[in-house]
């Protein structure tokens, strides 16, 4: 299985920070070495080496970027493994040659390399090195390539030189390679697998829920204008008890209807957050122009004022149409809904290509969260004490789920809150090099 985009990702920059530690420790073991313990050293070769490697590998940590497509995530991590290759070859060439100790780095590299390319891959490159390493030594054997001599390690002069110690060396380097390199790639492929089929699982658990809260939907609809229309007179004049009783089902149904527009929004962002789920450019500014449209009538009907003030730059960043809705969607939807009648609501919406960020703020004059429940606001299905107390229906889903889609796009979200006063909430997401967003839906 090939790894999701995300995995290349994150194991490309693995390797980058593991390089940076390789590369101070040339340095550094070079100088050590040379100076402290006063071994005879090829330092300026090796001096060079460690630099080099320092050199490409701030190049490769600039060029590797979120935004990048999978084929540059795929020409990165081999261009970063063949660069690596011709640093380990120096390395040992300087340090031995066939006896040099850095030897190793190739059987570690085989198996970093197995975490990144598929498995016909790791084989090939396994094969290369050994070929490499073997070449090397045939090199300095044959006195085309001379052999620098590490005299302090008391190995015999001519050691490089021995066959059977070579083929020997060879032997055990190849089949050493071969076991962990072949090791790796099996373990990662069966996570792999095993992540593959908790995807599947997850993605049947949130289409059984979409299918059967679309379903409930409609009858609940009906039901739900029935009853209002009962409610308004039109099957006739109620006494006070049957209007009692016919305002607790409306009240009911209302409930029973949140909790089916949260389960879909659940179900959505399910899908929206899955690893496999490819991210998009889109603009930020677009789809809050669309979420503030959507949810002015509910404002309106409560008299709740909206203040308005948005950059007009269009704030791309990598998200996908349905995760940027469920975000911009639940916090303004959440704001109006705590904020009591007459209130007011501001939305800010601000680029700052210096810190290369859209920020997005939502504060509203509502009834605040609890001092003692922030610490669990952001937690499923959880509910402030307060926001319990009011006759406003809800699940606690929706600021958990907005957690989710926040950290899966690399953003910030915060809080700030007192009682009775009133929440703001930011959300911070990277913007990405200029593309052109799709029209949200």
């Amino acid at each position: 299985m090939q790894p999701t985009l995300e995995e290349l990702s994150l194991n490309a920059r693995l390797l980058i920070r593991l390089r940076w530690v390789a590369g101070f420790g040339i340095l550094i073991g070079t100088l050590f070495v040379s100076a402290v313990l006063g071994l005879d050293l090829q330092v300026a070769p090796l001096l060079v080496i460690g630099l080099s490697v320092l050199a490409y590998n701030t190049a490769l940590s600039f060029v590797s970027h979120n935004d990048i497509p999978r084929a540059g995530f795929e020409r990165i991590a081999w261009g970063q493994i063949l660069l690596d290759w011709l640093a380990m070859i120096a390395l040992v060439h300087f340090t031995g040659g066939i006896t040099s100790p850095a030897l190793i780095y190739f059987v570690l590299h085989a198996a970093l390399s197995g975490m990144i390319l598929l498995p016909w891959q790791v084989r090939s490159l396994t094969v290369l090195a050994i070929l490499i390493v073997g070449g090397l030594a045939w090199l300095e054997r044959a006195g085309w390539l001379p052999h620098v001599a590490i005299d302090e390690l008391n190995l015999h002069n001519n050691l490089h030189e021995n066959t059977t110690y070579i083929a020997a060396v060879m032997f055990f380097f190849g089949s050493t390679m071969f076991v962990l390199s072949e090791l790796v790639t099996r373990i990662v492929q069966r996570l792999r697998q095993r992540e593959e089929h908790i995807r599947q699982l997850l993605e049947a658990r949130s289409t059984f829920v979409r299918v059967a809260t679309h379903e409930l939907r409609a009858p609940l609809a009906a039901g739900l204008s029935l009853m209002k229309n009962i409610e308004q007179g039109y099957a006739g004049e109620l006494t006070e008890q049957q209007m009692a009783l016919i305002l607790r089902v409306i009240s009911r149904l209302e409930g029973l209807r949140t909790l089916i527009d949260d389960l879909l929004t659940l179900a959505r962002s399910r899908e929206a957050t899955a690893a496999h789920a490819p991210l998009e450019p889109d603009s930020v500014r677009a789809m809050l122009v669309k979420i503030i449209e959507r949810e002015t009538p509910n404002a309106e009907h409560k008299r709740i004022a909206l203040h308005s003030d948005l950059s007009d730059d269009p704030g791309v960043i990598m998200a996908g149409p349905i995760g940027l809705q469920i975000i911009l969607g639940n916090l303004l939807n959440n704001a109006i809904k705590y904020t009591p009648e007459g209130g007011d609501v501001w939305i800010t919406y601000e680029v700052s290509h210096l810190a290369h960020t859209v920020e997005v703020t939502i504060a509203d004059s509502g009834i605040g969260i609890p001092a003692a429940d922030m610490s669990s606001i952001f937690n499923e299905f959880f509910r402030a004490r307060n926001a319990k107390e009011t006759q406003i229906t809800g699940t606690g889903i929706g600021l958990s789920t907005v957690k989710t889609l926040v950290d899966r796009y690399r953003g910030v979200l915060t809080l700030e809150s007192e009682e009775g006063k009133g929440t703001a909430v930011t959300v911070k997401l990277p913007l990405i090099s200029k593309q052109t967003p799709r029209e949200p839906l």
